[in-house]
Parts: C-alpha cells; sequence; structure tokens
C-alpha cells in the first residue's frame, strides 16, 4: 500500500473511530491515543490492508478490543487503588459488557447507514438540521446558534432531544449508542 492510499484511509477513518472511542472513554486524550496505536499498527501491517474483505469492520473491531483492554486494564488498577466507587465500577463494566456484545459484522456499512439515515430523518426538523450540523459537520454549538440565529441554549437542548430520540430509536440495533449521552 503506497502512502497516499494509506493517507486517504487515515483521513475517512480517523474521525469515526475517535468518535466511537470517544463514546466510551472518558479521556480525549486515551481516545485519540487508541486511535492513534490503531494507524501505527495498521502502518506497520499495511500488507494485510488489501487483503481485507471489510476494512471498516476491520478498524472498528481493533478500536473495540483496544477500548475493551483499556476499561479491564482501568478496573484493574481502580480496585487496587480502592478508588471506585460502586457506581463508578457498574457503569465502567456496563460500558466493557456494551463493547463485548457489539458485533459489527450483523450489519453490513449500507444497512448500518440506512438505519442511522432513517433515524436521524425521524428527528423533527429543526432538531434534524442541528444534529447534522454538530455532528456530520462538526460545527460547534456557537457556530450553529449563529448561523441559525438562536441561543447556544437552544442548540444544545435540541442536540440532546435528538440524542435521547436517536438512542431510543437505535437501542435494538448498536448496544453502543446506550452510552452516547
Amino acid at each position: 500500500m503506497k502512502k497516499d492510499g494509506f493517507s486517504e484511509i487515515y483521513d475517512i477513518y480517523f474521525p469515526k473511530l475517535l468518535r466511537f472511542t470517544r463514546t466510551y472513554l472518558i479521556s480525549e486524550d486515551e481516545s485519540e491515543n487508541i486511535v492513534q496505536e490503531i494507524f501505527i499498527y495498521l502502518w506497520e501491517h499495511r500488507d494485510i490492508i488489501e487483503t481485507l474483505q471489510n476494512l471498516n469492520a476491520y478498524l472498528f473491531t481493533l478500536a473495540k478490543n483496544r477500548c475493551i483492554d483499556y476499561f479491564r486494564k482501568e478496573m484493574v488498577r481502580e480496585v487496587r487503588k480502592g478508588s471506585l466507587s460502586e457506581i463508578e465500577n457498574r457503569e465502567l463494566q456496563l460500558k466493557l459488557y456494551s463493547l463485548e456484545a457489539f458485533d459489527n459484522d450483523r450489519l453490513s456499512d449500507a444497512d448500518i447507514e440506512e438505519i442511522l439515515n432513517n433515524a436521524i430523518n425521524r428527528l423533527p426538523e429543526r432538531c434534524r438540521e442541528i444534529f447534522i450540523m454538530s455532528r456530520l459537520q462538526n460545527l460547534r454549538y456557537k457556530e450553529i446558534a449563529e448561523k441559525l440565529n438562536v441561543s447556544p441554549n437552544t442548540v444544545e437542548n435540541q442536540i440532546v432531544i435528538a440524542l435521547r430520540k436517536l438512542k431510543e430509536d437505535l437501542k435494538d440495533y448498536f448496544p453502543l449508542f446506550i452510552f452516547i449521552i
């Protein structure tokens, strides 16, 4: 694989994998570290890229497994320190369970995209518009508020509504979405 082909994969998948890992990991730095490690691993094993049937599934499986490893290490570390409350321990276990239960081979990329698009399209019009601007166009709440001539609090409230509705609509398809909010 040539460097420019790898760069294209990086540009496409880095933000997706980062969003995925941020769903689970509290630390943004830890999320970025895990995604960087995945791309280092991929670069070191770039000869296998061309043989992969589904690069998307492969990368998300790597991300899922790295997050699982992180949670297991974190749980052991916190238990040793004795600083984990009952609630924190339960939350870590639920996140770990959700990651372990996630099977990204169950649905094709097209199926996932269709399910997500349908759920987004069922959102109320203004809510959908704000959600798309925030999550798909990566605009900040303040930028969205300025473009739509609304307050940043309105934007934040609409995002909360969108996430709640999406979480409910998608819970049967993606156990990962349990922890979006």
